[in-house]
């Protein structure tokens, strides 16, 4: 295994001297260094462990690790996207682990996992982890570790029943879990004894402070990006969309005790700066933060932002982003079908777009990327057709914006209204067509 080049880490937090009894824990990510580092989430996780003294804690990615303990008492990995399912497997044959829970002995660590592709739907996956964590790092993390060097010394049955008395804590192998046949879903799912919960609540973060890049290196996706989560959830609410219904309520990080101080901190050691969230622009106090980052000592700073909502692109936010060494914007528009638009409860007029590509091309942006998708519940490929439509519309509007739209086939995520509604089986014809 390669090692990580540490060296080039520049640290935004002060990570704790372990003591010489400290749980040996590796924290896994699994995809390469470039991709995980780059992930938010696995930054301030890893961050949060490393600040215990009660915990040594070493990174591991598909092409490197950190050194690893020789004997690990406990492996977790961050998952963000269900394509990473296979890399895991191979991380655990890689390390001599039995790939099902069932195999584990004592002598084996302890395998928890979470990230809101576990959190979204955990079963598919049930049976490899020990421990799946279900919501937010913030009110959950120390809470399982706190129990977790309790227990060190605890044998494996113990360990498992005490932390499934966690909140947020799913232990699978206490529960029992029934289908609707050998393809049908789950029909129940109850605990094997009376002391085990017979339900596990996700916890969820209220709090205005949001989380910020902990580490800051060249070797991420995104060269030298410090990234600070403007919001979390999102009030659209469209009926497909698992990033407003897993997280909800939509939440703001407060402009002074979280968003000012955190870009303070981060713009001190790098100059790129990402703002984080399923609606940055919708933040109240948006236009507050972009006065902010227009101030003359922030002139060379390179500003990434991530999609926004349509309606909210302006020729401010586009003279910012142009000001800030972007060229581009990336907005969602899912069809330019607005009967498809309303099906999956896009509050988008076709004039909104419009509107849009003639503000970002009149504050100085040169391209403009739109997200689609084929397949949506309901769409015909009169749909589609008005999706050629828009995109002939746009260009003609705004003359000279470089224009792409990438679209990708309808996909059901659970906890959405449209869960249950499955995959289109005509909708990668429709792709190749559209």
């Amino acid at each position: 295994m390669a090692p990580l080049p540490l060296h080039d880490e520049t640290l935004l937090f002060e990570p704790a001297a372990a003591n010489d009894d400290a749980l040996a824990v590796v924290f896994a990510f699994p995809n390469q260094y470039t991709v995980g580092i780059t992930s938010l989430g696995y930054q301030v996780v890893w961050a949060t462990l490393a600040r215990r003294a009660d915990i040594s804690v070493s990174r591991l990615f598909t092409d490197g690790s950190e050194p690893l303990p020789p004997t690990i008492d406990v492996l977790g990995f961050s998952l963000s996207w269900e394509l990473d399912y296979a890399n895991l497997l191979t991380q655990l044959e890689t390390l001599d682990i039995p790939i099902f829970a069932s195999d584990r002995t004592e002598a084996h660590p302890l395998l928890f996992g979470g990230g809101p592709v576990l959190t979204a739907n955990p079963e598919p996956f049930a049976d490899f982890f020990d421990v799946i964590l279900l919501g937010d790092g913030e009110t959950l993390l120390d809470d399982f570790f706190d129990a977790l060097v309790e227990l060190k010394s605890a044998s494996r049955t113990q360990t498992l029943r005490r932390l499934a008395a966690v909140p947020g804590v799913y232990v699978p192998s206490l529960y029992s879990v029934t289908y609707e046949g050998p393809t049908g879903g789950v029909r129940a799912i109850a605990p094997v004894t009376s002391e085990i919960p017979a339900t596990v609540q996700k916890q969820t973060y209220r709090g205005n402070v949001l989380s910020a890049s902990t580490v800051v290196t060249p070797h991420a996706a995104w060269e030298n990006i410090f990234m600070v989560e403007v919001v979390r959830s999102c009030p659209e609410m469209c009926r497909f969309c698992l990033a407003s219904y897993l997280t909800l309520p939509f939440r703001t990080a407060s402009l002074e005790d979280s968003l000012l101080p955190a870009i303070e901190q981060g713009l001190a050691v790098t100059n790129r700066l990402g703002l984080l969230g399923a609606s940055v622009t919708q933040h109240p106090e948006f236009e507050t933060l972009l006065d902010y980052l227009n101030q003359p000592q922030f002139d060379d700073v390179r500003l990434s932002i991530a999609s926004v909502r349509t309606n909210t692109v302006t020729p401010k936010l586009a003279e910012t982003l142009t000001r800030h060494d972007t060229r581009s914007i990336t907005i969602a528009i899912e069809s330019g079908s607005e009967r498809v638009r309303q099906i999956v409860n896009k509050k988008l007029e076709t004039d909104d777009i419009e509107r849009a590509a003639v503000n970002a091309k009149a504050g100085g942006l040169s391209a403009m990327k739109l997200y689609g998708m084929a397949g949506v519940p309901g769409e015909t490929m009169a749909d589609l057709e008005q999706t050629v439509a828009l995109m002939l519309r746009l260009k003609k509007a705004a003359p000279g914006l470089r224009l792409t739209f990438g679209c990708s086939t309808f996909v059901p995520k659970a906890h959405t209204p449209f869960q249950w509604y499955g995959v289109n089986k005509e909708a990668e014809k429709r792709l190749g067509v559209a």
